[in-house]
């Protein structure tokens, strides 16, 4: 869930697309995933291949055809105990804007996210715990920069599990 821009025009989306597709964005996501980092804030960088058949990606060792390399870095945020299994709150920031990067990047590290069953996670929950908070760009017609933030809605869990900054 969280933050999407939608274009008014053809044009407009165009422009939006040479953006993203650039990497001329700032992408930001609150995610919360099982388990507690060794570090309070880290880089992941990785090559990823993502199998279309099964619509899933795979962190690989080495670069190959239809590999790419991801990068991302995070920050974390808060920590709970209130379960079984302690759950952490973390803010991505992306560097690159792979198939389901964050996911796989974090479960590639034994920390899927919450509600991911596809990567790894053993905790049910009625959503995947990733929620785009931030978008920033500069405007592609008058060049003004954009920036727009998100809180998760209010009492949803898991995030309802953590005081939000």
């Amino acid at each position: 869930g969280g933050l999407m821009v939608f274009a008014l025009t053809k044009k407009a989306a165009a422009e939006m697309t040479s953006l993203f597709s650039g990497n001329q964005t700032i992408k930001e996501y609150l995610a919360v995933v099982s388990g507690i980092p060794e570090t309070r804030e880290g880089v992941f960088s990785d090559w990823l291949f993502h199998d279309q058949r099964k619509n899933k990606t795979f962190v690989v060792d080495k670069e190959r055809k239809g590999v790419k390399k991801a990068e991302l870095a995070w920050i974390l945020q808060g920590v709970s105990n209130s379960g079984p299994d302690p759950f952490s709150l973390v803010r991505v920031a992306l560097h690159t804007g792979r198939t389901h990067q964050i996911r796989v990047q974090f479960s590639s590290r034994k920390m899927p996210l919450v509600g991911d069953g596809k990567y790894g996670s053993r905790i049910k929950a009625p959503f995947l715990a990733l929620w785009c908070c931030r978008l920033a760009f500069r405007h592609p017609f008058t060049g003004e920069m954009i920036d727009f933030y998100l809180d998760p809605p209010a009492g949803q869990f898991p995030f309802n599990l953590f005081e939000l900054q």
